[in-house]
């Protein structure tokens, strides 16, 4: 598994939507990801860190995991099906086991950072949609 980071949120016009850029953290390498407005805003107050002032739905789970003893121990984007990605959250029990959550991705990564958990993808799904990022070079 490759760990990614959340590089930003940009907006696709030929597609009129938000779209997420992840990056590989040991390449010059990305993925992008098409996300809905709603999950887009949350993870952009939370790269902004901004709070609101009552619990969004990712607060929420974030703040149901800590009332219950529990941490997300990592998000992973495990497949994509017909443009459609897939990802698991891998929660982390009060007993230490771990169990595997079918998620949205969207939603999976806008809980991840504000939970301060990290993202991964599997080697194989990076290979199929990775990108090289532009050499920009200051002139």
């Amino acid at each position: 598994m490759r760990e990614l980071i959340v590089g930003g949120v940009g907006f696709d016009q030929e597609n009129n939507a938000p779209v997420l850029l992840l990056k590989d953290l040991i390449s010059p390498r990305y993925i992008t990801m098409r996300i809905g407005p709603f999950e887009a805003m949350a993870i952009l107050m939370s790269l902004h860190g901004e709070t609101p002032p009552r619990p969004m739905t990712h607060d929420l789970m974030k703040n149901m995991l800590d009332r219950l003893g529990c941490r997300l121990d990592r998000v992973v984007l495990v497949d994509m099906v017909n443009g459609v990605f897939y990802a698991d959250l891998w929660v982390r029990l009060p007993s230490g086991k771990i169990r595997k959550v079918d998620a949205r991705p969207s939603d999976s990564v806008a809980l991840a950072l504000r939970t301060g958990s990290p993202i991964f993808i599997e080697d194989d799904l990076f290979e199929e949609l990775a990108q090289e990022l532009p050499d920009l070079e200051q002139g």
